[in-house]
């Protein structure tokens, strides 16, 4: 497994073998941080194809505007394209779920929110 801090709020993990994209947020998440974890994203992939993504926002807050968030996810959705997109949050329904469940139906990504790791991943790696 790959693993690369962006910044201070936001670790990214690659499980080459599998093709697993995890993304752990921490603190206050602001549009710098989304455009540094991006940027890190896609040198830790390396061209890799990644078939599934976990996003892990229990222990962070938003610092960012929906447009930023919107122009993140599509930025990355146009280099990876990974089948589904487990969100874990505390919220089941957050602003963020929404945004990213928007954005990610045109790229045919199957998104479903978890409130814990566990069956988020056993989720995503049942279609890797």
């Amino acid at each position: 497994m790959d693993a690369y801090t962006c910044s201070r709020s936001i670790h990214v993990y690659f499980e080459d073998t599998c093709g697993l994209l995890t993304v752990a947020f921490e603190g206050a998440v602001d549009s710098n941080d989304l455009a540094a974890c991006r940027q890190r994203l896609l040198d830790l992939v390396d061209g890799r194809p990644v078939r599934g993504v976990v996003l892990d926002a229990r222990r962070s807050t938003p610092a960012y505007s929906p447009a930023e968030l919107i122009e993140s996810v599509e930025l990355t959705l146009d280099e990876i394209a990974p089948k589904r997109c487990a969100f874990i949050s505390a919220e089941p329904r957050s602003k963020a779920l929404m945004v990213i469940e928007t954005v990610s139906f045109p790229y045919a990504v199957r998104v479903q929110a978890f409130t814990e790791s566990d069956s988020a991943r056993d989720w995503v790696m049942a279609a890797i």
